[in-house]
């Protein structure tokens, strides 16, 4: 069974790295650009230290029983930055990973993506997110936006 606890900025990088371990098509194709595992790590850390200077964000370590298996970040309406060690990626647990997501940040919130993360877009988009055009050039924008049911008669 997956669990989520809150960590501090200082514990992520652990917590990043159990996620990109042994994932080589991350670092080749996924990531921003080319990287091996140290860059890609790195690279990740680099660009939520420069955002969370400018927000309040959240982190999380992601569990399934007792063992560590990802992570999570997110600030008011977006879900930022995530990852799941690749020996974990079953139906169910990301089933339950998405789960928590939605319940962490509600009814309403984006993701924005590199373009080259076709991998991840894939997911959310199956997730139920939809991609907004537009929004920013150098990313892919989704949406995710629980339906509301018409209680009007």
């Amino acid at each position: 069974m997956v669990s989520i606890k809150k960590i501090t900025k200082f514990e992520l990088p652990d917590y990043i790295k159990i996620a990109y371990e042994g994932d080589e098509d991350l670092f080749k194709k996924y990531h921003v650009e080319e990287f091996d595992f140290k860059d890609a790590v790195n690279s990740t850390v680099g660009m939520i230290d420069l955002i969370s200077q400018q927000v309040q964000m959240v982190y999380f370590k992601i569990q399934e029983d007792s063992n560590d298996i990802g992570y999570l970040v997110v600030f008011k309406n977006n879900l930022y930055s995530f990852g799941i060690n690749k020996n974990y990626r079953t139906a169910k647990i990301l089933f339950e990973f998405w789960s928590y997501i939605k319940k962490i940040l509600g009814d309403s919130f984006i993701c924005m993506l590199f373009p080259n993360n076709t991998r991840a877009i894939n997911w959310l988009i199956k997730c139920g997110m939809s991609i907004v055009e537009g929004v920013e050039e150098t990313a892919v924008t989704l949406i995710y936006n629980k339906p509301i049911l018409n209680t009007i008669n």
